[in-house]
């Protein structure tokens, strides 16, 4: 059975895209390929409606406390290619950037500007998730736009996790009545930008 449809605004959407940088997807391995390809196809959808993207970039430096304390092999440091976006996934320029040295997209970084910036507010928008990985850096947005009273709608075909259970794991928490009253899981397929011209519209002018 088909999901329902759900219609977004652009005016009144973000899309985020979390941690798509070459380092991250290759600890992935194979599986996140058809992610990658996914969530490329959705960023095209929301830039030909002039959509709002959010880009999060994972990185640290060398004085981090997760090598310098805890002793963590380096990784995802700044400036080094590792850290870069994946090629199918770069930046165009105007599209917002937030870094950040933790999981959390929200913790000492400029997220709540740039939401700011594109005036995308609590209890009024939405904000579609997508990237890696589905237990950890993922999870911690959704939470974070979660208790910021945002929609948030997570598709299952554009996250990964690393790790085979850590995905329904994750959704299962999603679905459950804790986040699902302002949390929806569902598929890039599912989602209608309401600017999109369908098929139907272009016979019509044609």
């Amino acid at each position: 059975m088909a999901n329902a449809k759900i219609e977004l605004q652009p005016e009144s959407t973000g899309l985020v895209i979390v941690d798509m940088q070459v380092e991250g997807c290759e600890r992935h391995g194979a599986g996140v390929k058809p992610v990658i390809g996914n969530i490329r196809r959705l960023l095209d959808r929301f830039r030909a409606v002039n959509g709002k993207i959010i880009h999060v970039q994972s990185v640290r430096s060398k004085d981090h406390p997760e090598f310098t304390v805890f002793g963590r092999q380096y990784g995802l440091l700044l400036g080094s290619p590792g850290a870069d976006f994946v090629e199918e996934l770069q930046p165009l320029p105007g599209e917002s950037i937030v870094q950040k040295t933790s999981h959390d997209c929200f913790y000492k970084t400029l997220m709540e500007a740039v939401l700011e910036k594109l005036d995308l507010r609590p209890c009024r928008d939405k904000i579609v998730v997508t990237g890696i990985g589905s237990s950890n850096c993922v999870y911690h947005a959704v939470i974070g736009f979660h208790i910021r009273n945002y929609y948030s709608l997570v598709l299952e075909d554009c996250i990964h996790g690393v790790h085979p259970q850590s995905q329904p794991f994750a959704l299962h928490q999603f679905r459950s009545g804790a986040y699902n009253f302002n949390v929806t899981v569902s598929r890039s397929d599912d989602l209608e930008l309401v600017s999109e011209i369908r098929p139907q519209q272009l016979a019509a002018v044609s």
